[in-house]
């Protein structure tokens, strides 16, 4: 199953709720999370295993004992302006700090997909469409210069500010949201590149590749269209050059925009880690996905822009040597299925990561394992089991 979709929200304040159990747990561990390299902590010359979190925090309580668990990265979304243009950064701070105190590496996570209703009505071009004029809100269309500048202009509001207020040396790492869900990638049941800008996108492609030559693109693939700009993309995935050449535009495209926002990063701070959401998909679903872990980390990391990966771990989506392609790049892969898992899901997701090679598991949601003043949920339990099984080795 798909990872299930984020719910854009604002993150609620932190509260100064901490039980003193919580803080007599945490001494060590935070001791051993301080003295460790951000990027690749080690234990004893081996990477620590990546216990990944995600979303609002809701108490401070949460976070303390999340690190005492063994949560060592959080990816803490943020979001869009209102429609007026204005952010409300107090919960943002106040999470940014309790997550650094608590020793748990800070990823900030840019939603970039995660568009809010004032941008569609004032952009409805910018929804993704398909070949028959279908469209989705599920995420922006990567080729409309209005999404291009958006974006950039949120992203670089946030690092601002969180300059200004001197927060931004507590941040560890960024994930850049780029299509569907945040991940490198489109939604998989069809092709959705045949809103204006990116049929115009596609033609300025093709015309590059081609050196514009029409004459030879027909050749190569069989038609007679009469100009670049009469050619649509395929309908559906056929091993043909002419689907082939879609294909590698459809890429590009993702991978255009991840390095152009990872940009408007490189203005403010060096990371130290480059977190990326690259699912893996089954065929023939990854056609119309482009989900294409490798080839994009591949690419990013040549750029020195990719560190952690966080992909799924659904059996028949991907296999261990896919993860070990990966691997052998230079990143580091966490497993990840579900957001808000059950006891029984919490468990089979981290089985599954763990079988496939992957060097952790997202566990999800800091209000699925923790009350607000801390206890763990019976989610939260099996997770703490998890944890503390696959550091020391042992069979989960």
């Amino acid at each position: 199953m798909p990872s299930r979709a984020m719910e854009c929200r604002r993150p609620p304040s932190v509260s100064s709720v901490m039980p003193m159990w919580m803080l007599i747990g945490l001494m060590v561990c935070v001791g051993a999370l301080s003295s460790a390299s951000a990027e690749r902590p080690r234990s004893h010359g081996v990477p620590v295993p990546l216990f990944v979190s995600w979303g609002g925090i809701g108490s401070e309580a949460r976070v303390w004992a999340a690190a005492h668990m063994g949560v060592n990265l959080h990816r803490l979304p943020v979001g869009w302006p209102d429609a007026s243009g204005k952010y409300d950064f107090t919960g943002t701070d106040a999470m940014i700090r309790a997550l650094h105190k608590a020793g748990i590496r800070v990823i900030l996570h840019f939603f970039n997909h995660g568009v809010p209703q004032w941008f569609w009505k004032a952009h409805p071009e910018a929804r993704p469409q398909d070949a028959v004029g279908n469209v989705t809100e599920d995420y922006p269309s990567p080729w409309n210069p209005y999404v291009r500048a958006a974006v950039e202009r949120d992203m670089a509001a946030i690092l601002e500010h969180l300059k200004n207020v001197h927060l931004l040396s507590l941040v560890d790492g960024v994930e850049i949201g780029v299509g569907m869900e945040g991940q490198l990638s489109y939604l998989w049941d069809t092709y959705r590149a045949s809103d204006p800008y990116a049929l115009r996108a596609y033609h300025r492609y093709l015309t590059a590749i081609y050196n514009k030559d029409l004459g030879q693109l027909n050749r190569d693939w069989g038609t007679h269209y009469s100009s670049f700009d009469e050619i649509r993309p395929p309908a559906q995935w056929q091993d043909t050059l002419e689907c082939r050449a879609f294909q590698e535009f459809y890429k590009q495209s993702l991978l255009d925009a991840a390095i152009a926002y990872s940009a408007v990063v490189r203005r403010y701070f060096r990371p130290r880690i480059w977190y990326w959401m690259a699912h893996f998909i089954r065929y023939p679903e990854r056609h119309y996905a482009a989900r294409y872990p490798v080839e994009y980390v591949r690419r990013l990391k040549a750029l020195g822009i990719a560190d952690v990966v966080q992909t799924s771990s659904v059996p028949g989506w991907e296999t261990k040597d896919e993860i070990r392609r990966l691997k052998a790049i230079g990143v580091r892969v966490v497993g990840e299925i579900s957001i808000t898992p059950s006891p029984q899901e919490q468990r089979e997701d981290a089985v599954t990561a763990k079988g496939l090679g992957c060097d952790g598991f997202f566990v999800g949601t800091l209000e699925n394992l923790f009350s607000a003043d801390g206890v763990p949920t019976p989610a939260g339990e099996e997770t703490a089991r998890l944890i503390a099984a696959w550091r020391a080795g042992r069979g989960l």
